[in-house]
Protein backbone atom coordinates (compact mmCIF):
# COMPACT_ATOMS: atom_id res chain seq x y z
CA UNK A 1 0.00 0.00 0.00
CA UNK A 2 1.09 3.57 -0.41
CA UNK A 3 2.21 5.85 2.40
CA UNK A 4 3.68 9.35 2.45
CA UNK A 5 7.20 9.91 3.78
CA UNK A 6 7.67 13.34 5.39
CA UNK A 7 11.37 14.25 5.49
CA UNK A 8 12.10 17.54 7.29
CA UNK A 9 15.87 17.35 6.74
CA UNK A 10 15.53 17.37 2.95
CA UNK A 11 12.19 19.23 3.00
CA UNK A 12 10.48 16.61 0.85
CA UNK A 13 7.28 14.61 0.94
CA UNK A 14 7.28 11.50 -1.23
CA UNK A 15 5.11 8.48 -1.82
CA UNK A 16 6.61 5.20 -0.54
CA UNK A 17 5.45 1.61 -0.32
CA UNK A 18 4.38 0.17 3.03
CA UNK A 19 3.80 -3.58 3.33
CA UNK A 20 1.41 -3.41 6.30
CA UNK A 21 3.89 -4.85 8.80
CA UNK A 22 4.28 -2.38 11.67
CA UNK A 23 7.97 -3.32 11.92
CA UNK A 24 8.56 -1.61 8.57
CA UNK A 25 7.45 1.70 10.14
CA UNK A 26 10.63 1.68 12.23
CA UNK A 27 12.72 1.54 9.07
CA UNK A 28 10.72 4.26 7.31
CA UNK A 29 11.13 6.74 10.17
CA UNK A 30 14.56 5.64 11.46
CA UNK A 31 13.27 4.95 14.97
CA UNK A 32 13.12 2.23 17.60
CA UNK A 33 9.76 3.37 19.05
CA UNK A 34 6.94 5.34 17.48
CA UNK A 35 3.79 7.26 18.24
CA UNK A 36 1.00 8.51 15.99
CA UNK A 37 -0.17 12.10 15.57
CA UNK A 38 -3.67 12.11 14.06
CA UNK A 39 -3.66 14.89 11.48
CA UNK A 40 -6.96 14.55 9.62
CA UNK A 41 -10.60 13.91 10.54
CA UNK A 42 -10.54 10.98 8.10
CA UNK A 43 -8.17 9.15 10.47
CA UNK A 44 -4.95 9.74 8.55
CA UNK A 45 -2.04 10.19 10.92
CA UNK A 46 1.73 10.47 10.95
CA UNK A 47 3.86 7.85 12.63
CA UNK A 48 6.79 9.65 14.26
CA UNK A 49 9.78 8.72 16.42
CA UNK A 50 8.53 8.62 20.02
CA UNK A 51 12.02 9.67 21.14
CA UNK A 52 12.52 12.20 18.34
CA UNK A 53 13.09 15.09 20.71
CA UNK A 54 16.24 13.39 22.00
CA UNK A 55 17.86 12.80 18.59
CA UNK A 56 20.98 14.83 17.77
CA UNK A 57 20.73 17.12 14.72
CA UNK A 58 16.96 16.66 14.58
CA UNK A 59 14.78 18.57 12.13
CA UNK A 60 11.16 19.53 12.68
CA UNK A 61 7.96 20.14 10.73
CA UNK A 62 4.48 21.36 11.61
CA UNK A 63 1.08 20.38 10.21
CA UNK A 64 -1.82 22.80 9.95
CA UNK A 65 -4.01 20.45 12.03
CA UNK A 66 -1.50 19.85 14.85
CA UNK A 67 -0.54 22.59 17.35
CA UNK A 68 3.16 21.88 17.89
CA UNK A 69 6.17 21.06 15.73
CA UNK A 70 6.81 17.36 15.15
CA UNK A 71 10.32 15.92 15.46
CA UNK A 72 11.92 13.92 12.69
CA UNK A 73 10.61 11.88 9.81
CA UNK A 74 6.89 11.15 9.59
CA UNK A 75 5.05 8.40 7.75
CA UNK A 76 1.44 9.24 6.89
CA UNK A 77 -0.95 6.28 6.83
CA UNK A 78 -4.68 5.82 7.10
CA UNK A 79 -6.75 3.58 9.35
CA UNK A 80 -9.68 1.26 8.72
CA UNK A 81 -12.59 0.60 11.10
CA UNK A 82 -10.60 -2.07 12.97
CA UNK A 83 -7.55 0.15 13.47
CA UNK A 84 -5.42 -1.50 10.79
CA UNK A 85 -3.23 0.61 8.54
CA UNK A 86 -4.45 1.58 5.09
CA UNK A 87 -3.28 3.90 2.37
CA UNK A 88 -3.97 7.51 3.35
CA UNK A 89 -7.24 9.04 2.17
CA UNK A 90 -5.46 12.41 2.02
CA UNK A 91 -3.74 13.18 -1.28
CA UNK A 92 -0.04 13.94 -1.41
CA UNK A 93 -0.86 17.38 -2.84
CA UNK A 94 -3.08 18.17 0.15
CA UNK A 95 -0.41 16.94 2.57
CA UNK A 96 2.27 19.06 0.88
CA UNK A 97 0.04 22.13 1.30
CA UNK A 98 -0.61 21.32 4.96
CA UNK A 99 3.05 20.94 6.05
CA UNK A 100 5.61 23.66 6.80
CA UNK A 101 9.27 23.06 7.55
CA UNK A 102 10.28 24.40 10.97
CA UNK A 103 14.04 23.83 10.93
CA UNK A 104 16.46 22.29 13.39
CA UNK A 105 16.60 22.17 17.20
CA UNK A 106 18.02 25.71 17.33
CA UNK A 107 15.03 27.07 15.37
CA UNK A 108 12.57 25.33 17.71
CA UNK A 109 14.45 26.57 20.79
CA UNK A 110 14.23 30.17 19.56
CA UNK A 111 10.53 29.74 18.78
CA UNK A 112 9.80 28.44 22.27
CA UNK A 113 11.96 30.99 24.12
CA UNK A 114 10.37 33.96 22.38
CA UNK A 115 6.87 32.58 22.95
CA UNK A 116 6.82 31.36 26.57
CA UNK A 117 3.69 29.46 27.52
CA UNK A 118 2.45 29.20 23.96
CA UNK A 119 0.67 25.92 23.29
CA UNK A 120 -0.26 26.36 19.63
CA UNK A 121 2.51 27.37 17.21
CA UNK A 122 0.48 27.18 13.99
CA UNK A 123 -0.10 30.96 13.75
CA UNK A 124 3.68 31.34 13.17
CA UNK A 125 3.51 29.12 10.09
CA UNK A 126 -0.03 29.29 8.72
CA UNK A 127 -2.01 32.41 7.90
CA UNK A 128 -5.63 31.59 7.20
Amino acid sequence: MKAFHIDPLNKKITEVEYNGDYKQIYDHINASTFDVATLYDNGDGAYIDDEGLFVENQHFWIHKNFPTPLAGIGLLLGLDEEGDSTSPKTTIEELIGDVKWVGDRHDVTVLVRFNPGMEDYRPHYFTE
